[in-house]
């Protein structure tokens, strides 16, 4: 209802998109790298992180490698970190969108929002004139 009163002129354009295309490329790749980094900490070998120039080049090699012990198998800690990274991503995704996106609503309260100003002896005093439908003042009120 509210996204039918207003209109954006503003055109879509190629910025947001590749911006986030870019973020998620990032996280994954960095997500690859970190899961790599844990499973030599969990085989008792030292932190290995590439430099940064190498971030995206060594990908292929951190995927393509063998186990560096029987017991740590690093491929398990890669999708441990994407899985968790993703579901970071997409968390933020959804925050943002509901906080930012054309489907929010404008101008109205929660009900946390308004019992923390409001306060409950303040919006039952005055629940009649906030909602008169379902608060009515005297029981002639109601029968209208």
């Amino acid at each position: 209802m509210q996204r039918a009163r207003r209109h954006n002129p503003y055109p879509l354009t190629w910025e947001i998109p590749l911006g986030i295309a870019c973020a998620i490329l990032l996280t994954l790749a960095v997500g690859i790298h970190l899961g790599d980094a844990l499973a030599h900490l969990t085989a008792g070998q030292p932190w290995a992180w590439p430099q940064p120039r190498d971030l995206f080049g060594s990908i292929p090699a951190v995927l393509a490698a063998e186990p560096a012990s029987a017991a740590v198998n690093p491929r398990v800690w890669v999708v441990t970190v994407e899985l968790l990274l993703t579901g970071s991503l997409g968390w933020a995704a959804y925050s943002t969108w509901q906080r930012w996106g054309p489907s929010r609503l404008k101008g109205m309260a929660t009900s946390e929002q308004a019992e923390q100003v409001l306060g409950v002896r303040r919006l039952r005093k005055v629940a009649a004139i906030v909602r008169p439908d379902l608060h009515a003042r005297s029981p002639r009120e109601a029968r209208r």
